[in-house]
């Protein structure tokens, strides 16, 4: 089941959130079935999108992380009370090296990597994602993970480690152009 892995990422960032002020609110449904997926990979398309909301929510928000089943899929939602992303910005998050806003105001750290790598694991697991946002409200991010067996599913290390490598090859190229 996902829910102990959403519970450790949660627990493993909390000192964080806490010393952000920020609070974190679990909530994955009772039997969540278990899916095929890598669970080293599973965890951490969790963390980099927890990371991200405590990282741009602001002081006394909260980031919720949810659970459920629906059509067939696993829907994890991890929701932020933060900056948000602008409408134009939208279509390029998840691109390598991308980060939202100028990088001369930008007051948080980062590689602009985390989205494109959790976007390159979930593609690796036949799923989805879609990210909502509104500015200075915040940023709703949903996987989508199929619940049945598919061919891309519980991918091994290698194409794993290949994601990975990738997404640090796109980035090195985005430099170089």
């Amino acid at each position: 089941s996902p829910a102990p892995v959403l519970k450790s990422c949660c627990d493993l960032l909390a000192l964080k959130a806490r010393e952000g002020g920020i609070d974190i609110a679990l909530d994955a449904g009772r039997g969540l079935p278990d899916i095929r997926a890598d669970k080293q990979a599973f965890k951490r398309i969790v963390l980099n999108l927890l990371s991200n909301a405590i990282k741009f929510s602001k002081p006394g928000g909260c980031v919720k992380v949810e659970a459920c089943v629906e059509g067939g899929e696993l829907r994890c939602a991890v929701e932020d009370s933060g900056i948000g992303i602008a409408p134009n910005d939208l279509a390029c998050v998840g691109r390598p090296f991308f980060q939202a806003r100028d990088s001369y105001d930008r007051p948080y750290e980062g590689t602009g990597l985390g989205l494109s790598i959790v976007k390159g694991l979930v593609d690796l697991h036949g799923g989805r994602l879609d990210i909502r946002s509104r500015v200075d409200v915040g940023t709703r991010v949903i996987v989508h993970l199929p619940l049945e067996a598919h061919d891309a599913i519980a991918p091994s290390a290698d194409a794993l480690a290949d994601v990975v490598a990738a997404s640090a090859l796109d980035a090195a190229r985005a430099m170089v152009a």
